[in-house]
């Protein structure tokens, strides 16, 4: 083994150009795959930053595989007494908390609700003061709190002394108790966290379904152990309770990247691990193409080696030691692409708000997935020559290469396979890459209806009892308009519960007056409603399109209106005026298995339709065309969370704080939050296409590159291999054309095989990226067309510069050589 070792590091320093070309292809597609392998790593495959959080598992009901739901109370104390593979079962729900005191402005702090054992199961402690009890979480109790880190550094200059101190959260006293570690944010981007303390009717209520559960098994336990177990105790609560589970059979077993990062996430990650993964293989051809060449040209001596006695596994042997050797260099260089690359990926998502545990670095687990690729890469593309030039036999070899410098017919039968399959898996790598940056494109120019220029938005959450009755939300709300339309600078304001573009609507169902009844067992229509007031379309900068805006009389009792976009109007009055027509929305239905209502709620009322609106995307940018929207007047729907829009030349942060004066001139409790111009928002909702469309983007260019210059590299040295035969068919009286035309024809037959077998695996392929597309199909025509150009004239121009230097080959000069 040492001995092929020093021979393989000779033969390597002794070919400097071919090893080099080698190393570089290789670098980068280790490079790239080790990158994405780490991203995968953090995103998912790598657990929570707790010790032993390989124990963690989530814990829902599963109507679905793959899928979770949340938990009632009455049935995570039933899963507490029943199991017994778990060391504990705990629980959380997110929530908002505005906090305040006398000390400094109110703020907004994303937050949990948890279980007293929550923390203890997380093997997580407060740095200082006392994690939750039992009797916290009692009806009843003393409200407390626990701070983190960064609020309680930010806030309170990391004082020791706030310990005790007491607080207002949404507007009630409660007690700092403790104070968290350094980037403890469980369970995703918390500041703060309070008990879990349930209503009286959710301590009863089998449907009241809240509660994110999650356990830590017990040492020598098992997933698929737990899982049986918690399917064993699902079972008895659904023949116990049918009514409460009509459509939960099963309880899921999760991760927490399974339970947070799947869906389109997931997809995303592991489309840019197959993207690699082409690459890889596209370098490998194009290195296995180079070592079959170079091997080529040793035939004879492979030959005479095992016509002396050598075996033909010794030959083999020897020949993977090189190519593993040159598969370790590749990975030493790959591994600074890989530095470089997670570092660049890691800063372009830095603002978009990742969970805490997510980190993108370089582990363990990491260099041994580097390692095994290394090692594997070089057995890739270093088999199929080894194995080839060594089947091959003296009396071939003699006959074929003369000098044992040509390749012969089954050499460029394997050179031209490995090539097809370079164009192939382009074809694929090209399409997937064409797509999403089609999608990006498409974001980029879509119309979302108003004018973005110098309007930003802010965002107002009025949490707490206080603002339980809707009429005193209004009253807050009217009080706040006047105040901030006459804030010198602001040029106009306005309120409204969804941010265009692809701010969130409330999709629901209604009925038109004076339309026939449905049909038993028909589902009525179903529109988006957002909650505004009258100045929202001038600040957005629209006109009516017919009728008239809101005024200050709409919401009131008898005055019940709405206006609607003229998405709404084209697909539900076609061919007509809606102006005085009437919808009313229908109440949902609530589940068969919910408990019966105290009272039952009011009937929705009529409303007139008063306006057509221009139609703005409120929607997700994946839906072809914008919602159908009604939009209703904020004094009869005050929501909680309401969105301040400001049209001003000034900054930002100069708006913020004069809005923010302004509100807590009203309530000293409300914090504003959440700044943003409307370019930023715009921004931020397509950063996933513009970065992950921007790395397929070089995924594909490297390999386009990759399999170009592996296809010009294969005409090369066939042009070369070929000199005598050329001079010869020239000497008879061949002309240019007919000897360019020979080179020429070879790789235009690669090219349209390797052309038809990736279009049919692009087909199929591409179809995995359709939950990522946006305002395109995933089989696009003109991306198809155009990558099939691309790719076309990338390969044609590659196989044409060999072929055309073949012309200028002298015949007598190389007959006589």
């Amino acid at each position: 083994m040492l001995q092929d070792l020093r021979f393989a590091l000779r033969l390597i320093s002794k070919d400097r150009w071919f090893a080099a070309v080698a190393v570089l292809a290789l670098s980068l597609g280790i490079g790239m795959n080790a990158m994405v392998f780490t991203l995968v790593n953090a995103v998912l495959i790598r657990g929570l930053p707790f010790p032993d959080s390989g124990r963690l598992y989530m814990l829902g009901w599963e109507p679905e595989p793959g899928s979770s739901t949340s938990v009632s109370y009455p049935e995570l104390q039933d899963w507490r007494t029943q199991s017994t593979h778990f060391e504990g079962l705990a629980a959380f729900s997110n929530a908002g908390f505005n906090i305040s005191d006398d000390r400094a402005l109110p703020e907004q702090a994303r937050g949990a609700r948890l279980t007293a054992n929550a923390f203890t199961l997380l093997r997580q402690q407060p740095l200082l003061g006392r994690d939750f009890r039992p009797e916290d979480e009692r009806a009843g109790a003393e409200a407390v709190v626990i701070l983190g880190h960064n609020i309680w550094k930010n806030r309170y200059n990391a004082d020791p002394a706030v310990l005790g101190r007491t607080v207002r959260v949404n507007g009630t006293p409660a007690t700092i108790i403790g104070i968290m570690p350094p980037n403890m944010q469980f369970p995703t981007q918390a500041a703060m966290w309070m008990p879990a303390i349930p209503t009286e009717a959710q301590q009863t209520q089998r449907t009241a379904r809240f509660l994110a559960v999650f356990g830590r098994v017990k040492p020598g336990i098992g997933r698929a152990e737990a899982a049986t177990e918690m399917n064993g105790i699902g079972a008895r609560l659904v023949a116990e309770y049918p009514d409460a589970h009509t459509d939960l059979k099963r309880v899921a077993v999760q991760t927490f990247n399974e339970r947070f990062n799947g869906g389109p996430i997931r997809i995303v990650f592991l489309s840019m691990m197959g993207a690699v993964g082409f690459v890889l293989l596209i370098a490998c051809a194009n290195v296995a193409n180079l070592q079959l060449s170079r091997a080529a040209r040793r035939s004879r001596e492979i030959a005479v080696r095992i016509a002396l006695g050598a075996t033909r596994w010794r030959v083999v042997r020897q020949l993977l030691i090189e190519s593993v050797l040159l598969g370790l260099m590749g990975g030493v260089l790959g591994l600074a692409l890989t530095l470089v690359g997670v570092r660049l990926f890691d800063a372009a998502v830095a603002d978009a708000g990742k969970p805490y545990w997510i980190a993108f670095t370089v582990d363990y687990v990491v260099l041994g997935y580097l390692a095994a690729i290394c090692v594997m890469t070089g057995v890739l593309f270093g088999l199929a020559p080894a194995l080839h030039v060594t089947g091959t036999s003296l009396n071939e070899v003699m006959k074929e290469g003369g000098r044992g410098t040509a390749g012969g017919r089954s050499t460029r039968w394997t050179s031209g396979i490995l090539v097809v399959g370079e164009l192939a898996l382009t074809m694929v790598l090209l399409v997937g890459a064409g797509l999403m940056v089609r999608s990006f494109l498409m974001l980029y120019q879509m119309d979302i209806g108003m004018k973005p220029d110098n309007l930003m938005a802010m965002r107002v959450n009025l949490s707490g009892t206080k603002y339980d009755k809707a009429e005193v939300r209004a009253t807050f709300y009217r009080t706040l308009e006047p105040k901030i339309a006459a804030i010198p600078g602001v040029e106009a304001s306005a309120l409204t519960s969804s941010v265009p573009p692809f701010g969130g609507t409330w999709r629901r169902r209604f009925e038109i007056d004076g339309r026939p009844a449905r049909n038993p067992g028909d589902q009525a229509p179903e529109v988006s409603s957002v909650t505004i007031n009258p100045a929202f379309f001038d600040v957005a900068g629209v006109q009516m399109r017919r009728g008239r805006m809101f005024n200050a009389l709409d919401g009131n009792p008898g005055v019940e209106t709405t206006i609607i976009n003229e998405r709404m109007a084209a697909q539900f009055f076609p061919n007509e005026d809606p102006v005085g027509r009437r919808i009313r929305f229908i109440n949902p239905e609530p589940p068969a298995n919910a408990p019966k209502p105290a009272q039952p709620p009011a009937p929705e009322l009529w409303r007139t339709i008063v306006g057509v609106a221009p139609t703005l995307r409120h929607n997700s940018p994946q839906d072809a065309e914008p919602d159908a929207v009604a939009y209703l007047p904020l004094r009869q729907h005050p929501d909680r969370s309401m969105v301040l829009f400001v049209r001003s030349r000034m900054e930002a942060g100069g708006v913020m704080n004069a809005v923010r004066r302004e509100v807590q001139l009203i309530d000293q409790d409300q914090p504003v939050f959440t700044v943003q111009t409307v370019a930023q928002m715009l921004t931020q909702a397509t950063w996933p296409y513009r970065v992950f469309g921007s790395l397929f983007a070089i995924f594909a260019v490297f390999g386009l590159v990759l399999s170009s210059v592996g296809l010009y590299a294969v005409m090369a040295y066939s042009v070369t291999q070929r000199t005598a035969e050329v001079g010869l068919r020239m000497a008879l009286g061949a002309e240019g054309r007919q000897v360019s035309w020979m080179f020429l024809k070879r790789g235009l037959i690669q090219l349209a095989i390797g052309l038809s077998i990736g279009l049919s695996a692009a087909y199929g392929v591409s179809r995995v990226l359709r939950t990522l597309l946006v305002q395109i199909t995933p089989t696009d025509p003109v991306t198809f067309a155009v990558i099939t150009v691309l790719l076309s004239l990338t390969a044609i121009a590659a196989c044409l510069i060999p072929a055309r230097r073949a012309t200028r080959i002298d015949p007598l000069i190389a007959l006589r050589e």
